[in-house]
């Protein structure tokens, strides 16, 4: 975040910038000049401030080249408010407040100067991952092949999906994180900026020192907060006292942060939510979401209940969903399924061809037996299971598909009654895929007027926050 001192003069219609860190208050001639901060979390250009009314300020870049939209409101609206908070602490009834106060944002700023060094060391190891990362891929071998797009359920090129982080991850709309989360972003750092700037505020209120205005500005389309102190009296303080008022604020963040980490590891979230929704995580996983254009949209709807992927519950863990497609483990089949062995080809090209409309099968009993058969008649279905314990007829060897293959088996119940509504969809390719195209949720609404989504856009929006 930067911060850019602006001086108005209120006894004209004229405007100064200032470059400086400071704010004072400086009288000459009659003509009373102040200056404020800004706190902000884009790069600001320089913006010419126009006197619109006494209590509200807006501003619009204009006469600078390639600046960018700029609209301030301020207001003194608060600055009643602030003072009698100020008088309050300053009183004798509120002397035992005033000191927690004291020792609280005295914690605060121990911790905040401790953080600030841990900041700058994620930051350089996280520019030295970036860079050892670019060096592997500009030294590394061409080694890459032409990829085809899927058009139909057998895919020639398998890829493992590899979830790369770093101490620090950059949030970029429609880069690093959806670009239908930047709504839930600018909303966040609303948030965030008004917690922030509260903190001065209240440090400010602590130590007698009035408020002239409070407000907030939009730079494009990134949101801003600040309130405006007079620097004169800031600079009179103490050391000690002016690193509360500069620390306030990242500190309100790091106690808000922590509050909500608390709430999550309580699990004050799923008894709110309790109120609401149904969690059906015994049963399985829920579908919320489905993107439009993936071919899953006609067999994966909105509401539909999932069991299994291949033979592993879904009610095994919480997170069996995104492990289980995410992390590059092998296929999970605890049982195989019996066919007749007139079915089963000895013409093994389809272990090695990986663009054969047949796919490579493996004896149940030993994984040296391979086996050409087509894969849907055989997987889509839920009876003819074997294992060790439980044989197959004479003329049926027991079989599954060989742990390489690219073939996904999800249980759908569409009603969520019993096993008799269930039945199978198969997905041929990457497993990663169809954790990208499909959103679940372990929440069903208890009232049809309830958004089957709402939980997930909680989740996404307070992993913005602070």
């Amino acid at each position: 975040m930067r911060r850019e001192a602006h001086c108005a003069v209120l006894s004209g219609v004229n405007a100064c910038q200032s470059g400086s860190e400071s704010n004072y208050v400086h009288k000459r001639n009659h003509t009373r000049y102040r200056c404020h901060f800004e706190s902000t979390s884009a790069v600001l250009a320089l913006h010419l401030l126009h006197r619109i009314q006494p209590k509200r300020m807006i501003s619009f870049a204009a006469g600078i080249p390639r600046s960018l939209f700029h609209i301030r409101v301020q207001t003194r609206a608060f600055n009643a408010h602030h003072d009698t908070f100020s008088l309050r602490l300053a009183s004798r009834n509120y002397l035992r407040t005033r000191k927690f106060l004291l020792m609280f944002y005295d914690t605060g700023s121990v911790l905040v100067i401790f953080g600030m060094f841990i900041a700058v060391v994620l930051l350089v190891s996280t520019m030295v991952s970036l860079l050892s990362s670019m060096f592997v891929r500009l030294t590394a071998p061409d080694t890459s092949t032409s990829l085809l797009k899927r058009a139909v359920e057998v895919t020639t090129h398998a890829t493992t999906y590899s979830s790369v982080t770093h101490a620090v991850n950059p949030i970029i709309p429609g880069l690093t994180v959806p670009l239908k989360h930047l709504p839930l972003i600018l909303l966040s750092l609303c948030i965030s900026q008004i917690v922030h700037e509260s903190g001065h505020a209240i440090t400010a209120a602590i130590h007698r020192i009035p408020m002239l205005a409070a407000g907030a500005s939009i730079t494009f389309m990134f949101p801003a907060a600040f309130v405006t102190l007079p620097s004169a009296r800031v600079e009179e303080l103490s050391s000690l006292d002016r690193l509360r008022v500069i620390t306030s604020g990242c500190f309100h963040n790091l106690t808000l942060w922590l509050i909500l980490l608390g709430a999550a590891w309580s699990g004050i979230g799923q008894r709110i939510l309790s109120v609401g929704y149904e969690d059906v995580f015994a049963q399985g996983i829920i579908v919320a979401r489905v993107e439009a254009d993936s071919p899953l949209s006609m067999h994966l709807p909105v509401g539909s209940l999932l069991t299994t992927l291949d033979d592993l519950p879904l009610n095994s863990s919480r997170d069996a969903w995104s492990n289980y497609l995410l992390e590059p483990t092998s296929t999970a089949y605890t049982q195989g399924w019996c066919v007749d062995t007139s079915r089963l080809s000895d013409d093994h090209r389809c272990c090695v061809d990986t663009a054969s409309s047949s796919s490579c099968f493996v004896s149940f009993e030993s994984a040296m037996e391979e086996y050409c058969t087509d894969p849907v008649a055989i997987l889509s279905k839920i009876q003819n299971r074997c294992d060790s314990s439980t044989p197959c007829r004479e003329s049926q060897s027991c079989v599954k598909p060989r742990g390489d293959r690219n073939i996904l088996r999800i249980t759908v119940n569409h009603e969520g009654t019993s096993t008799e509504d269930e039945r199978i969809v198969l997905w041929s390719g990457p497993r990663y895929e169809v954790w990208e195209q499909v959103q679940t949720t372990h929440f069903a609404p208890r009232f049809g007027i309830i958004p089957l989504g709402l939980p997930l856009i909680f989740a996404d929006f307070f992993q913005y926050v602070p």
